[in-house]
């Protein structure tokens, strides 16, 4: 029994590796132990103890602090970190701006921002939860303030920053058919800069089953509290309906794999999902092997 789970712990450990290796970014052991890809739990000493053993049969490699599985080339984490926090600064007066929508319950970062690991040109992406039947409204006033701040230049890749996901509270929990390891990472990583009525825990709270990749991912939950009961406004829900019909109408001839519906609005062009998984296939592969 203990040799299986060590043999468990140690793959746990590589797959982790592999799929930061995708990104070319070496982990703490920190990192390694909260962001372990498994389905099990395994202490830190645990971690530790089969993280050594990996080290010291020359599968992974320790450099200044960090481990990155060896044969990969790591990139230098202070300088993503200086990109990084150079964009988040650049652009913190918008986002705050975009704060004073009303109907935004949260606005969180996701992708390389969050994980601090942009290289210069990156844009931010953001996700945005909003009030119940506000969908539309908000995404048009987040594209309206950005559009008078001159933030959205046509030329896409020109972008500083990049409003892609926007869910209405009524229906926090991604699809079934969407749920994969990339996205499960994008979660856990996920940095909230605003939120209200703990929204950002129901959030967490329908998406357990990130835990299915991330078991020692941790989150301490605060009490339920009651609902806010919220009457209905008739002439909200008309513009909410009419603004998703013009919006839908003018994004129609650019729509392609993207999802734009009452709940969510989920538009990525760049999807590198399938990318990225492929590659972290191939790594997983070949360390496993080593």
């Amino acid at each position: 029994m203990s040799n299986k789970k060590s043999n468990l712990c140690s793959l746990a450990i590589l797959k982790t590796l592999s799929y930061s290796a995708a990104f070319g970014y070496p982990l703490t052991f920190y990192q390694i132990t909260n962001n372990l890809i498994t389905k099990n739990n395994f202490t830190a000493k645990k971690v530790k103890k089969e993280l050594n053993r990996l080290v010291d049969s020359r599968v992974v490699r320790k450099t200044k602090g960090r481990y990155i599985l060896r044969g990969v080339r790591g990139y230098d984490v202070d300088k993503r970190k200086k990109i990084t926090e150079k964009i988040i600064k650049k652009n913190e007066e918008t986002i705050k701006i975009l704060t004073r929508v009303p109907w935004i319950k949260m606005i969180a970062i996701t992708g390389s921002i969050a994980n601090q690991n942009a290289v210069e040109g990156a844009d931010i992406d953001l996700l945005f939860i909003t009030e119940k039947n506000r969908l539309w409204i908000t995404r048009g006033f987040v594209f309206l303030i950005l559009k008078t701040l001159g933030k959205l230049p046509a030329d896409r890749d020109k972008r500083d920053i990049c409003p892609n996901i926007f869910i209405d509270e009524r229906k926090l929990s991604w699809a079934k058919k969407k749920r994969n390891l990339y996205v499960a990472q994008n979660i856990i990583s996920m940095k909230p800069l605003i939120w209200r009525d703990n929204v950002y825990f129901d959030f967490m709270r329908a998406n357990k089953w990130i835990h299915n990749y991330y078991k020692n991912f941790k989150i301490n939950y605060p009490a339920k509290g009651k609902k806010k009961s919220c009457h209905r406004n008739r002439f909200m829900e008309m513009v909410e309906s009419g603004a998703g019909k013009i919006e839908i109408s003018y994004m129609k001839k650019g729509v392609t794999t993207e999802i734009a519906n009452d709940k969510l609005i989920h538009f990525n062009k760049n999807d590198s999902s399938k990318k990225i998984l492929s590659e972290y296939k191939k790594i997983l592969k070949k360390a496993k092997n080593s």
